[in-house]
């Protein structure tokens, strides 16, 4: 019995080793097939990764050489279009440097007709000094050995301006302004000695304004009569007169300063005489401020107010002669190269 529970005992044992043995034979199996299944999920997943790749790769390839189609055209394009920009830019750049001097000759000339014009009828020697730098600037950028004389000619003209004296206009019309309103309250003489009638200017310009100093002469000569005593008088100059002397005397004083602005030296000149005559025939020579007015008005009747200009016009003529010879030379080129072209 215990020989058969010994054999029943090793059978179990041996039964369930082999059971146990058998479900790790099946498990095996169980996990070949999945392993063998996944291989082939790899293999055709595989298989479709280089189906995919292949056709990335041809389509790929096609739209590089889509792409390099594109270039090579771009580029062929790209190149023409360069040439024939470049062919037109450089006609335009000839013919943009032909016409660039020809706008530069005739900038020059017309800013030489401006300086003429601005010197012979403003007399403004700065302006037309600026205006003849400006055209030289213009005909410096032209490069042209040939307008070395007309820039020569401005040179000259250049010094020729820098030797007119300049004038202060606005400090002479203020001195005058100021001479006026001392004028205002400077005594008159009380005892009016014997003048002479004739108190117009001896020896006046002519021009229109010598017919107010004449009628300012004339009306003064009838308002003072003179007359000899052996006594002394009073006052021969009423109130009302010598308001009218002091109106006639500021009026006198502002005609020089309107002859000031014009530069009409002649008018100037007679009328601070004027001045410096009523002042001396009517007022009190012995008062300081009277002697201080006269020596000042004396003074400005001294300063020159119309300089003599220099003539600017030679550099307008030289480059009008070359603009002249540059268009008949030009002409004629042409003309023969249409003679040639015939024959």
């Amino acid at each position: 019995m215990i020989l058969v529970l010994l054999v029943i005992a090793g059978l179990g044992f041996i039964g369930w080793k082999g059971w146990q043995l058998q479900q790790a034979m099946n498990a095996r199996i169980d996990q070949l097939k999945e392993g063998a299944a996944n291989v082939e999920q790899v293999r055709e997943l595989t298989e479709k990764t280089g189906q995919l790749e292949t056709g990335v790769n041809e389509r790929r390839q096609a739209m590089t050489q889509t792409i390099d189609g594109i270039k090579t055209e771009f580029t062929d394009y790209k190149t023409e279009v360069n040439e024939t920009l470049d062919r037109v830019l450089a006609e335009l750049s000839k013919e943009q440097s032909a016409d660039s001097r020809d706008w530069l000759h005739a900038e020059a000339a017309y800013l030489l007709r401006l300086a003429n014009q601005r010197l012979q009828l403003e007399r403004d020697v700065e302006g037309a000094a600026a205006l003849l730098r400006t055209a030289d600037n213009r005909l410096r950028e032209a490069d042209n050995p040939a307008l070395v004389p007309v820039r020569r000619a401005i040179a000259e003209e250049l010094a020729a301006l820098q030797g007119v004296p300049r004038i202060d206009r606005t400090g002479l019309y203020l001195a005058l302004n100021a001479e006026q309103e001392q004028i205002a309250g400077l005594p008159l003489a009380q005892d009016i000695e014997e003048l002479t009638a004739d108190t117009t200017i001896a020896e006046a310009p002519s021009g229109p304004w010598q017919e107010q100093l004449s009628k300012i002469g004339s009306e003064l000569k009838d308002l003072v009569v003179v007359r000899h005593h052996d006594q002394a008088l009073e006052a021969l100059i009423t109130p009302e007169q010598e308001s009218y002397l002091r109106q006639s005397l500021r009026l006198v004083i502002e005609q020089a300063q309107v002859a000031l602005l014009k530069e009409e030296q002649d008018l100037y000149e007679a009328s601070l005489d004027k001045a410096i005559k009523l002042l001396e025939g009517y007022y009190d020579l012995d008062d300081s401020g009277v002697q201080a007015v006269i020596t000042s008005l004396t003074e400005l009747k001294g300063e020159s107010i119309h300089p003599e200009l220099p003539d600017i016009s030679a550099s307008q003529q030289a480059l009008a002669s070359f603009i002249e010879q540059r268009f008949e030379e030009r002409n004629s080129g042409q003309e023969n190269a249409g003679q040639g072209g015939d024959s």
